[in-house]
């Protein structure tokens, strides 16, 4: 098996360097693939994208920005609006947003890995791997999500700090966060980067500016304050089973129908983990290098919704995403393959959403999943260790 992905990988590299029109050639081929998909109407399109863009257009789409209409964050909804004035089928123009986003997110993933690796067909590879990584194009040409816009402006986030250009990386921090609550799983990174002086207090505040500048054109057109401040909190309270298809701890226990008290024991004991290894980061005085960051960008990822309630499936996919981006600053292909554990649990908990795979246990992927996070702790630990001390 390893020696036939190693042959597959030399014949990927020989056509990325022998081919200088390669990117082209690559993107056609990856929008071609989800082009295939864009006509299959997934779960979330019917009973919720569909609906919402209908009362868009039936309000003078742009003009019904100040309407409560969606309980997504109102960045996606003005996307929206907007797409209800383009002559296409809603379907088409709400997929065809998510594949941009998905060039997007491999464009700054490829910039990522080459500042990590100064490999330029590394680099290229993971611009090429992240294009046809099953699970994202699935989340964007069959299911329609938004997973690929927030979790660019996340690399963007990774990619301007390794720049060391704090002030663009938390614009692109706040950009994330005005699109998806998610994004605060990696939040204990930046907490790591101020606590080694890499990023100043006064940068954590264009967070909120991001955000005031996002609500208000629809609190201007009439929606309310109080509601736009309260988007995701009320979104937490959506759900309340203690896994919604995610593969991580809870997948194990058992349906309840009272499952607060656990949920906030839950919340707690995983804040505690979080900050116990933002600790163990910050007691050696070495600097944060790209290589560094990158991993424990990763390991957070995997770590907040391995451990947090209430998580659906598609909370793994910046795990995912930065899984692939970390696989190509290792050179053991064993150690590669070990990561892509994360793309093999997403896509078969994907399927089970998308497709109705009902025989496939999301408690199944918990242990390796456990094991890919003492690895990537591990090798976080072992690169940190060898940076020289500032």
């Amino acid at each position: 098996m390893i020696r036939y992905l190693h042959r597959q990988k030399q014949r990927l590299s020989y056509f990325l360097c022998n081919n200088e029109h390669w990117a082209i050639w690559i993107t056609c081929l990856a929008l071609l693939l989800r082009f295939v998909w864009f006509a299959y109407p997934s779960g979330d399109y019917t009973d919720f994208l569909h609906p919402w863009f209908e009362e868009l257009k039936s309000a003078g789409g742009l003009a019904a920005i100040g309407k409560p209409i969606g309980d997504y964050m109102v960045s996606y909804i003005y996307i929206l609006a907007a797409l209800t004035h383009l002559p296409l089928p809603d379907i088409v123009s709400i997929k065809f947003l998510s594949c941009v986003g998905d060039i997007l997110l491999a464009a700054y993933g490829m910039k990522i890995v080459y500042t990590a690796t100064k490999d330029y067909l590394a680099a290229k590879t993971v611009y090429t791997t992240l294009l046809f990584l099953p699970t994202i194009w699935l989340s964007s040409g069959a299911w329609g999500q938004c997973d690929s816009l927030y979790t660019a402006a996340l690399l963007a986030c990774f990619y301007y700090m390794m720049q060391q250009h704090p002030t663009k990386a938390m614009l692109a921090y706040g950009i994330a966060f005005a699109f998806k609550l998610q994004a605060v799983f990696v939040a204990p990174v930046l907490l790591v980067l101020w606590m080694k002086k890499q990023i100043r207090f006064r940068h954590f505040f264009l967070i909120p500016v991001v955000y005031a500048a996002v609500i208000l054109p629809a609190y201007l057109a009439g929606r309310s304050l109080v509601d736009l401040l309260l988007i995701y909190f009320c979104q937490t309270g959506t759900y309340t089973q203690l896994s919604l298809g995610a593969p991580n701890f809870y997948a194990w226990i058992p349906p309840m129908q009272e499952t607060k008290g656990i949920t906030v024991v839950g919340i707690v004991l995983a804040l505690i983990i979080v900050l116990i290894f933002v600790v163990l980061l910050c007691v050696k005085k070495r600097p944060i290098t790209p290589l560094v960051l990158i991993r424990i960008a990763f390991f957070y990822a995997l770590l907040v919704p391995f451990l947090l309630p209430r998580m659906h499936e598609r909370y793994f996919y910046p795990a995912t995403v930065l899984a692939i981006i970390c696989c190509f600053t290792f050179q053991s292909i064993k150690d590669q393959l070990l990561l892509c554990v994360c793309e093999i649990s997403s896509f078969f908990v994907v399927c089970r959403f998308l497709f109705g795979w009902l025989w496939v246990n999301p408690a199944w992927f918990a242990p390796p999943l456990a094991v890919v996070l003492v690895f990537s702790w591990r090798s976080i630990w072992k690169s940190y260790r060898t940076t020289p001390i500032a």
